[in-house]
């Protein structure tokens, strides 16, 4: 981690200084958009890769380095055990992001040369492009000409068999209050981003294990809030991977109806903004970060 962070150290410097991303504001019932995690072969590179892509690298609060998109915040974590492959195959296939001007943006990232590498996607559409970072994530890119930013989180692109799709439509809607989006079949829209739901030929595996390991949804209200949201959407039905824990962030983590982990957390906008870090859950000695107290 030192040296990830010495390294990023001079990378930071480098940026344009653009002012740091939030989280979207919450829906009625206390949700938005959180994180991805991934876990990526190689640290440096896939961190390099994404601050390329046009991220803010947030503050130091934990082992994994956090980087910030409009709408969206990016983890990295780091492990002795590589990620078992990319995000193709798995029932999240691809994140995606909004640019103002797709061959601008583009050229800008070959030039720059830092891990994002053109994909070739049969399909592809004018005004769409895929990337791929140095762990196989998966990148679509989408030219917004409206768009006031460089760059903003777009959506999250899961697959699933057809008789599997309304179930997942369905759960996203009721447990977290995604709303449906006009003209855009099998898609919602949470603050943040949206959530883009695609038949495929056969059932995928999770990408838990793989260098997109699982999505994250931030909820109001603290840690109580948090723990009373997990006590609701466990009352609905929802399966886990890991029910509410009492921790730094919180940290509960259910599981879609394709097996998609979605981990929940309340305060992770202090990545961005020290003035949102919260009362700590644990002893200072007890966490696993440098320097070890807030």
């Amino acid at each position: 981690m030192r040296r990830v962070i010495s390294i990023l150290t001079l990378a930071v410097l480098c940026q344009a200084g653009a002012a740091w991303a939030q989280l979207a504001p919450y829906n009625e019932i206390g949700v938005t958009w959180g994180h991805i995690h991934m876990h990526p072969r190689d640290m440096v590179k896939e961190t390099m890769a994404l601050l390329s892509l046009g991220g803010q690298l947030g503050n130091n609060l934990s082992p994994n380095v956090p980087i910030y998109f409009p709408g969206i915040l990016i983890l990295l974590q780091g492990g002795q055990t590589p990620p078992k492959g990319g995000s193709e195959g798995t029932v999240v296939d691809h994140i995606a992001f909004r640019v103002p001007n797709l061959q601008e943006s583009m050229e800008k990232w070959k030039a720059a040369n830092w891990g994002l590498h053109a994909k070739d996607q049969p399909g592809s559409k004018p005004g769409q492009a895929f990337l791929t970072t140095a762990s196989d994530v998966k990148i679509e890119i989408l030219e917004d000409r409206s768009l006031k930013v460089p760059i903003a989180f777009d959506h999250a692109h899961f697959l699933a068999p057809e008789s599997g799709l309304k179930e997942m439509v369905d759960y996203y809607t009721n447990m977290y209050g995604a709303k449906p989006v006009r003209g855009e079949a099998d898609t919602l829209s949470l603050p943040g981003g949206k959530l883009v739901f695609s038949k495929s030929a056969t059932a995928l595996a999770s990408p838990t294990g793989t260098s997109l390991d699982h999505i994250g949804f931030e909820i109001k209200g603290s840690h109580e809030g948090l723990e009373a949201f997990s006590k609701m959407i466990g009352a609905k039905g929802t399966k886990w991977s890991r029910p509410y824990r009492r921790s730094e962030f919180g940290n509960a983590r259910p599981l879609d109806p394709a097996g998609v982990v979605i981990e929940l957390t309340h305060g992770q906008d202090g990545y961005a903004n020290h003035k949102n870090i919260e009362a700590p859950m644990v002893p200072c000695e007890a966490r696993p970060i440098e320097p070890p107290c807030w």
